[in-house]
C-alpha cells in the first residue's frame, strides 16, 4: 500500500529528526541491511548441497549401493547443521539476541563485541 504525501512527508521529516538527534544508532540501522551476493550464494550452496544428498541417497537405494547411501545421509544431516551454524556465527548476537547483516566487532544493536 502506497503512503501519501502527508505521511511520506511526516515519515521524511521523522528519519531527518533521528539522524540529527542520534546519529551512532542512524550509522547502526544502516549497517543492518540483510541480503546481497554472499547471502544469495549462500542460499544457493544449501541448496545445492541438500539436492545432492537427496539424489546420493536416491541413487543408493535404487541402486543398492550402501556407500553412496550412507553419503547421501550423511550429507543430508550435515548440510543442515553446517548452514545453521554457519548463520548462527555470522547473523546472532547471544547478548540482545540481535541480527545484523555482516561480520562486524560488535553488535550494532547492543555495541558489545561479538564472539571471533
Amino acid at each position: 500500500m502506497k503512503l501519501s504525501d502527508d505521511e511520506e512527508r511526516a515519515l521524511r521529516e521523522l528519519e531527518r529528526a533521528l539522524q540529527a538527534a542520534d546519529p551512532e544508532l542512524d550509522r547502526r540501522l544502516a549497517r543492518m541491511r540483510p541480503g546481497g551476493p554472499p547471502s544469495f550464494l549462500a542460499v544457493l550452496l544449501l541448496s545445492a548441497g541438500v539436492a545432492l544428498a537427496v539424489v546420493l541417497v536416491a541413487l543408493g537405494d535404487l541402486l543398492a549401493v550402501p556407500a553412496c547411501l550412507g553419503a547421501g545421509l550423511l550429507l543430508t544431516a550435515t548440510v543442515p547443521t553446517l548452514a545453521v551454524v554457519w548463520w548462527a556465527r555470522r547473523y546472532y548476537c547471544r547478548y540482545c539476541a540481535g541480527k545484523w547483516p555482516a561480520p562486524a566487532r560488535e553488535c550494532p544493536r547492543c555495541a558489545r563485541p561479538t564472539p571471533a
